[in-house]
């Protein structure tokens, strides 16, 4: 082996997602760019992992609080304090919100009986 594939080795690395523990859910929601970023680039199980976490968001029932409240968070990246400024209503409301839209997503995924999924990365560090 030479130099060259030792190095591309050492910057690989896997990220485990529990699905079935709301930290595991929330790990999942914020790095859905990475992983929306790997299926751009070919990574089939990629797509597999954002179709049925979308599909678990649907089917959660989540309010459309609830929602909006998610989005802020996860896909905007917004902080609590302007996601709850966008959405007029107070940072702890959008902790609430956040916490019990996550919990009905989680749910869904213990129901499928998910444990955990496994998305690889390459060359880039995972915060």
């Amino acid at each position: 082996m030479n130099n060259l594939d030792m190095m591309k080795n050492a910057r690989r690395y896997a990220q485990e997602y529990a699905l079935n523990t709301s930290t595991g859910v929330k790990q999942l929601l914020r790095d859905q760019h990475r992983i929306s970023a790997r299926r751009g680039r070919g990574d089939m199980s990629a797509s597999d992992i954002l179709i049925d976490l979308n599909t678990a968001i649907q089917i959660a029932g989540l309010t459309n609080r609830q929602r909006e409240a998610v989005a802020w968070i996860y896909e905007n990246d917004a902080t609590q304090q302007a996601a709850a400024e966008m959405m007029g209503i107070r940072k702890d409301s959008v902790k609430d919100l956040v916490a019990a839209g996550v919990e009905r997503i989680t749910a869904i995924f213990v129901q499928w009986n998910y444990a955990h999924v496994i998305v690889e990365y390459e060359g880039e560090e995972h915060s």
